[in-house]
């Protein structure tokens, strides 16, 4: 990926595959809890926040941003470092294992998967190239400040991510 253009298609895709997956199950699969430490519901409410988190992060005004002090990671170096230092913390992602069930439905997951889909979609289409290096918009817990390309680049392998996981839980 070597431009914000190419980076939105990509998510665009993966956002479209991730909602394609709701064809593939119902209220009962969702809801059943496999051995891994999400069940489908809980992994879909986390990657529709995770979603929502980056279109409002890239939804606000440059003035609110702090600028950027150093130069955007690729995203290979984004995914590498993102994947080594998940590696020292396995405990990430344990808050949904560790709490009772809830219940999902499908059309509940869907509607605030998409909704949070387009938004952040929408929310990149704004971002001007030149300005994706200059401002940061988050402090990943892994990762560390990030520019609007990082976060890009970081939401794309993210769900790509939990694309694949969520493909397994659905058959």
């Amino acid at each position: 990926m070597i431009n914000l253009n190419a980076a939105h298609q990509a998510l665009a895709e993966a956002f479209s595959a991730v909602e394609a997956l709701f064809t593939q199950v119902n209220d009962e699969k969702i809801n059943a809890k496999p051995t891994e430490k999400w069940s489908f519901g809980e992994e879909m409410v986390h990657l529709t926040l995770s979603t929502n988190g980056t279109g409002m992060l890239l939804s606000s005004p440059d003035e609110r941003f702090m600028p950027s002090d150093h130069p955007s990671r690729s995203y290979d170096e984004i995914v590498k470092e993102y994947l080594e230092k998940l590696a020292l913390n396995p405990t990430i992602g344990q808050s949904f294992a560790d709490k009772e069930p809830k219940q999902y439905t499908v059309t509940a997951l869907q509607e605030n998967f998409v909704a949070a889909a387009q938004a952040a979609l929408q929310a990149i289409s704004r971002w001007d190239e030149s300005k994706a290096d200059e401002w940061m918009v988050w402090k990943h817990p892994l990762l560390g400040k990030m520019t609007a390309r990082e976060m890009v680049y970081f939401t794309v392998y993210h769900t790509r991510h939990h694309l694949a996981t969520l493909s397994a839980k659905a058959n």
